[in-house]
């Protein structure tokens, strides 16, 4: 008997005339009246549904060879009732791993008796997996021996795709979530009551995974500074009115003691009742933000500070736009131009200063914003019906997408201090003319006694140390000529292709007698070939006969002073160095300021008016050269380093 008969027959003897057909799991199948025609065949029923529905029915033997396949089945597999009758899934299916696991889920159902429900993915040939939800239940003979099973298989494929999609989106979210830094809350109005995840729970200290609490265990962690304005802010959110929008930061206080910064951000869902609008559920997201609330403290104390230098700042501190307005202004600059902070905005030089005045402020201005660089200048302008000079310090400020948007300016009023240095300047003229005048008679009357004829050795020794202090005499004054004349832009050089050889030449020989009368050795060092360079020939020697002699100064007697030529690149470089007292690491930066004394006892009448080095250095500066000094502190000496720009090879040529 053919096994699709022998369920037929089992189907009628399962059912006898007035009874239902029931499985062995207990489940009625159908229940059959006497006297209904074909419905009161249970077999030939059973058999039309079989046929006509979508779900796979198929039955197989205890060595998992298929008995029966119901048309759905058959087009699952691709194949005919032949083709699948007396053959086991390992013979049919092409994927092997997924043949094994049916094959040992339905070893579970024949082993165990037990009904057995599972999904089943099957990959089909062109890559893609169908999913079954498949049942599965034994079948027994009359003497309730399991002689193999029956199952039952529905596609599930779609929903699986479904579920699939579904789950990446959860992924996703629950990604951006995280790496947002939210934790959620789903709230339920009606219930009174909050599902909150697990990240919150840790994070509010209410439990180490999602958990449900009441609205008021998160009323309660909010810190009690915090909470009136959170319940205001929520009850405003509540409103039927609104928009159920609520974004707060507030605190949490902690049962540790610990406090947190949180950003909420709250949307109520409205549904009517009976024509009355009220929240039915909130979905909640909050981000920690206690590290950002303390840096903007932090930068609200900076700002507060910045403003309070600003504003208690002596200088006059100011800003202007691109197009000359003033967009910041602090007290000193408002008091001086006696307007108020509102008054202030979108003024102009041209309206404080006129036209004249502001060319100038504005030409400055530009350069700045131009360049992006810093700029310190003085500025003279007609202020008040005077003219007044600023001190002033101007750089660029700069955006979040860092471009220039504003000119800032620092100035400090110098006009009295420059008046000073104008009197100054005008005084060290006159002392130097007034010094100068009685000195010529002085060297007259010297060499008209040296002309006399053999003085007696006390007169002859008075006369020398007479001669010298005059040389010396005529050098202070011939300096402070010097200064008044560099101070005041009055200083005429003549410059020509010169050759350093003849420069040092010529102040060597100048300096020499003060050398070897103090008993020291002066060497000189040149190169092979002559170094020219574009200059004056009597001040470039005039620049290194003082550092020669301010070496002999703080040289003691033996001691040795070097003056070594050397090319590095396109420059010339002179060395004067000596190993004499040093200088102290404190008095290094201030070496070539103007009336600059060193602070070494041992020779202290030797210091002179510390107008020397000023000079050494405005004559290298006139001469686009550098000059700089080092020591290794007292007792070890000092080097001073000139370098001066070569002459180019097509320039005349130089003064041998």
């Amino acid at each position: 008997m053919s096994w699709r008969r022998r369920l037929r027959c089992r189907a009628r003897a399962a059912a006898p005339h007035g009874a239902a057909l029931v499985h062995e799991n207990g489940a009625t199948m159908s229940a059959i009246r006497p006297g209904q025609g074909f419905f009161a065949d249970p077999g030939l029923l059973a058999q039309a549904i079989a046929e006509a529905t979508d779900d796979v029915i198929f039955a197989k033997d205890r060595d998992g060879r298929y008995q029966y396949a119901n048309p759905a089945m058959l087009a699952a597999v691709g194949g005919t009732l032949e083709e699948v009758m007396g053959r086991t899934d390992a013979e049919f299916m092409s994927d092997a791993a997924t043949a094994r696991r049916v094959m040992e889920n339905d070893a579970r159902v024949l082993a165990t008796g037990m009904v057995l429900e599972t999904e089943e993915g099957v990959p089909l040939p062109d890559g893609k997996v169908k999913y079954w939800l498949t049942r599965k239940m034994p079948l027994r003979d009359a003497g309730g021996e399991v002689i193999g099973l029956l199952g039952i298989a529905r596609d599930i494929t779609q929903r699986k795709l479904a579920e699939s999609q579904r789950d990446a989106t959860r992924l996703k979210l629950e990604m951006g979530i995280q790496a947002a830094g939210l934790v959620m809350a789903d709230i339920d109005y009606l219930a009174n009551l909050n599902h909150i995840s697990g990240e919150l729970a840790r994070l509010l200290e209410l439990g180490e995974g999602p958990t449900t609490v009441p609205r008021q265990a998160i009323f309660d962690r909010i810190h009690p500074e915090d909470r009136d304005r959170y319940l205001q802010a929520i009850a405003r959110t509540l409103e039927p009115s609104g928009s159920g929008h609520l974004a707060i930061d507030v605190r949490a206080l902690l049962p540790s003691g610990t406090v947190r910064w949180l950003h909420i951000r709250l949307q109520i869902v409205f549904e009517d009742f009976e024509g009355e609008r009220r929240p039915v559920r909130g979905i909640c997201a909050a981000r920690e933000v206690t590290a950002e609330m303390a840096a903007e403290r932090k930068l609200r104390t900076a700002q507060r500070l910045t403003e309070s230098v600003i504003e208690g700042a002596g200088a006059l501190v100011y800003a202007k736009d691109l197009q000359g307005r003033y967009i910041l202004s602090n007290q000193a600059w408002r008091r001086l131009h006696g307007l108020s902070p509102e008054a202030v905005q979108q003024v102009t030089d041209d309206q404080i200063f006129g036209p004249e005045s502001a060319a100038v402020l504005d030409a400055n201005d530009r350069a700045v914003l131009e360049s992006g660089e810093p700029m310190l200048v003085q500025e003279r302008v007609q202020f008040q019906g005077r003219q007044a000079v600023f001190r002033s310090s101007k750089f660029p400020l700069y955006d979040e997408n860092g471009q220039v948007y504003a000119v800032c300016g620092v100035s400090t009023d110098i006009t009295d201090v420059v008046e000073a240095d104008r009197r100054k300047d005008e005084f060290i003229a006159t002392l130097a003319h007034e010094l100068r005048n009685p000195l010529a008679p002085i060297r007259t009357g010297l060499e008209i006694l040296r002309r006399v004829g053999e003085l007696p050795p006390t007169a002859s020794r008075t006369r020398d140390m007479m001669e010298r202090q005059l040389a010396h005499l005529v050098r202070l004054v011939d300096d402070l000529l010097d200064v008044s004349r560099v101070s005041r832009g009055r200083l005429e050089l003549r410059f020509e292709p010169v050759t350093l050889d003849r420069v040092l030449a010529d102040a060597l020989e100048a300096s020499q007698p003060a050398i070897d009368a103090a008993g020291q050795q002066l060497v000189l060092d040149l190169p092979p070939a002559p170094l020219a360079v574009r200059g004056d020939l009597t001040r470039l020697a005039q620049v290194f006969g003082n550092l020669v002699n301010n070496a002999g100064k703080y040289t003691p007697a033996g001691g040795r002073i070097e003056v070594r030529l050397r090319r590095e690149g396109g420059e010339a470089v002179v060395d004067v160095r000596d190993n004499g007292t040093g200088i102290e690491a404190g008095m290094l930066p201030h070496v070539f300021d103007l009336f600059a004394q060193g602070n070494n006892p041992a020779h202290a009448g030797q210091a002179g008016l510390g107008i020397g080095l000023w000079l050494v250095r405005k004559l290298v500066d006139l001469h686009r050269g550098t000059i700089t000094a080092h020591s290794e502190g007292r007792g070890r000496g000092s080097t001073f380093s000139v370098r001066l720009p070569l002459l180019e090879a097509s320039a005349p040529a130089p003064v041998p």
